[in-house]
């Protein structure tokens, strides 16, 4: 190696040290950028590896489904047939219609990767001017809002995940918010006394859900000055699944 050679190495390696000793912020730019890089590609290795599990899982599940197909079929002639004939006095009432409205949705992907309850929604047909309900494996699951003029769910998580209930067999009104793991039944009237196991449905009283799909159960009543909160245990799971079912309720 020359002499030359030898000047031009070391002056590089000068620059380089310099660079590394004196320019903090440039390089706490390159490790911010090489994080976000990895916490991309651990969101898309996690993905994948949800997406495998669930192909396996819904593999051997479908042997079940298909026998749960045969066992569901009457009990499903029988309620077409019994909402025909609701539908029939309804009308002869001078009353709206029943008709519920069900939309196939997938998920896109979330809207802040730090955030699993916010997920864009890929739903041909959406109308950012209704309300839409999410059910998973026939439970509430969340609801739909516009972002950008898009489809986001806000799953039953979120706290913004906000929709009317009934507690018990006596129907005691309530708003549930979401909370975590667990939601919160606001807003019930202090003479109201729901009890700890009652089963919380949907009311029907905000056009997200109509009334009767199944939340979760009361595990805790709080009492407030001016109201009581309840405590559920949410039938399904916050765990982000590929499809939904959009309610529309008309």
């Amino acid at each position: 190696m020359n002499q030359k050679s030898i000047i031009t190495s070391a002056f590089l390696l000068i620059m380089i040290g310099m660079v590394y000793l004196y320019q903090k912020p440039l390089s706490q730019k390159v490790l911010t950028f090489s994080l976000a890089i990895k916490k991309s590609f651990i969101h898309q290795e996690e993905t994948i590896s949800r997406s495998i599990k669930t192909h396996f899982q819904q593999k051997e599940q479908i042997t079940m489904l298909q026998q749960k197909i045969k066992e569901l079929e009457p009990q499903a002639s029988l309620s077409v047939a019994f909402g025909a004939k609701l539908n029939h006095f309804l009308q002869e009432a001078n009353l709206t219609l029943y008709q519920p409205k069900l939309h196939l949705v997938q998920t896109l992907g979330y809207q802040q990767m730090q955030d699993p309850n916010r997920v864009w929604l890929e739903f041909p047909g959406f109308d950012k001017n209704k309300n839409y309900g999410l059910i998973f494996h026939g439970f509430t699951a969340g609801i739909v809002r516009t972002k950008d003029d898009k489809p986001l769910a806000l799953l039953q998580a979120d706290k913004k995940s906000v929709f009317s209930v009934y507690i018990g067999s006596k129907k005691v009104q309530g708003l549930a918010f979401g909370n975590g793991s667990t939601l919160l039944i606001k807003y019930i009237p202090r003479y109201q006394n729901p009890s700890i196991g009652d089963e919380v449905i949907t009311s029907g009283n905000d056009t997200i859900f109509y009334e009767g799909i199944p939340v979760g159960r009361v595990i805790n009543i709080i009492k407030k000055d001016m109201y009581k909160i309840a405590t559920v245990k949410p039938y399904n799971k916050t765990e982000h699944a590929n499809f939904y079912y959009a309610v529309e309720v008309k």
